[in-house]
């Protein structure tokens, strides 16, 4: 099992390359919110995020666009909280799972799924058309268990 939740996930290179790739332009704004997500590993709400950086002249359109931007890329994935709240988390883009834990809401990235047996039964039995999936596990991490 593959398990990620430290360090830099992303270099300015790799997260200017996928702005590009989708045609968005790479901003020294778009950088900083990423980064801000990336530097809290328990995730954060939009209006978290836009509290903190509006203090460094960063506006609540060009968080919330970002953050649309982000989540499209793959950059960031959302859990809830105990209060049902959804919290932002950074990850790097490609196919991955959350585990959160219910009491200090740590998030970690989990890469090994596979789902496609489920997915097949699942349009078989129901006759969607199936494009994938959100899973997320929640529980206690090791330091709080």
């Amino acid at each position: 099992m593959s398990i990620k939740n430290e360090g830099s996930l992303l270099s300015k290179e790799e997260l200017k390359a996928l702005f590009n790739r989708t045609g968005l332009r790479f901003t020294p704004q778009r950088e900083a919110v990423w980064r801000l997500f990336e530097a809290h590993p328990n995730g954060l709400t939009v209006a978290e995020a836009t509290a903190i950086l509006s203090g460094r002249g960063i506006s609540q359109t060009t968080v919330y666009r970002t953050v649309g931007a982000l989540q499209e890329l793959g950059c960031l994935k959302w859990v809830h909280n105990q209060l049902g709240e959804h919290r932002f988390v950074a990850s790097r883009p490609g196919h991955s799972h959350l585990l959160v834990c219910r009491s200090c809401a740590k998030a970690v990235e989990c890469t090994d799924c596979d789902l496609s047996v489920l997915e097949k039964l699942i349009a078989q039995k129901t006759g969607f058309a199936v494009e994938g999936h959100h899973l997320e596990f929640y529980g206690l991490c090791p330091d709080c268990a």
